[in-house]
């Protein structure tokens, strides 16, 4: 299924595991169709595509052979963050003078910008076509997955520019402190992860964002995990990020164990 602006792939019946990928779009079509859009330096630098999360998607493809059904937003982050809680301009907000309150945009490529402040009806405008059919889908999704099996688990796959630093962890698992998962799911998704040979950072400094807290409830675990960018990045210009083949394979191996995993947790749980 293709909707505005995500994609829901996987097998017409689903497993206990759900995958969703919020910042994997390059899409700028909301904004452009307001007057919007980004200004030709930054699209010119490739703003979009290095500040997406670059190959949270490529690993994530051949997943719907293990029964996953995934969510993968098409749309940009410029457009809305769908990992973030949606802020709404005050009435106050919106009676400020042209100018007043604009935002900076710095992006990882490279480049600077100012954007004119949204107002209210704008954001209400893009939470309403783009935001909430986004989380409505994954809801829907889990619920089906949940309604056949019992119990349901989304794993919410990113992707972070780690700059290369060595003591950057190659896998961050977040449940907002054991908020949205149980410890011992997380703890099994860290062991699949060094038993592959990486490093695994525990809810620091990526603790799960928006959608873990949005979607987990009695019966849905909910987990981030935050793979390092040059785990499927070739080495060379970080503002101009470029995949590579073999490792982005090899992290869709890691994952497929991961999902494995995170699956026999959830039939655990039913128990």
């Amino acid at each position: 299924m293709t909707a505005p602006h995500f994609e829901i792939l996987g097998p017409d019946v689903p497993g206990p595991v759900v995958v969703e990928v919020p910042h994997a779009g390059l899409g700028l079509e909301p904004l452009t169709a307001r007057g919007r859009g980004l200004p030709s330096i930054a699209l010119e630098a490739g703003a979009p595509w290095a500040d997406s999360d670059v190959g949270a998607a490529a690993v994530c493809e051949g997943l719907e052979a293990m029964g996953v059904r995934r969510i993968v937003a098409t749309v940009s982050r410029y457009v809305v963050d769908l990992n973030t809680e949606p802020r709404v301009p005050t009435p106050y907000e919106d009676k400020r003078p042209p100018g007043l309150g604009d935002v900076r945009n710095m992006s990882r490529a490279g480049v600077m910008w100012w954007e004119r402040r949204r107002s209210r009806a704008e954001v209400e405008e893009l939470l309403a076509e783009v935001f909430e059919p986004y989380h409505e889908a994954v809801a829907a999704e889990l619920a089906a997955s949940r309604a056949r099996h019992g119990r349901a688990a989304l794993l919410a796959v990113h992707t972070y520019p780690d700059g290369g630093r060595k003591d950057a962890a190659d896998v961050v698992l977040g449940t907002r402190n054991g908020r949205c998962a149980r410890p011992a799911v997380r703890d099994a998704l860290a062991r699949v992860a060094q038993d592959h040979g990486l490093s695994v950072g525990i809810e620091a400094p990526f603790p799960g964002g928006y959608s873990v807290v949005r979607h987990a409830a009695p019966g849905i675990e909910a987990i981030q995990i935050e793979l390092a960018r040059s785990l499927v990045c070739s080495p060379g210009d970080r503002r101009r990020p470029a995949l590579d083949p073999d490792r982005v394979a090899r992290m869709a191996e890691v994952l497929r164990s991961v999902v494995g995993v995170l699956a026999a947790e959830v039939a655990g749980g039913a128990s």
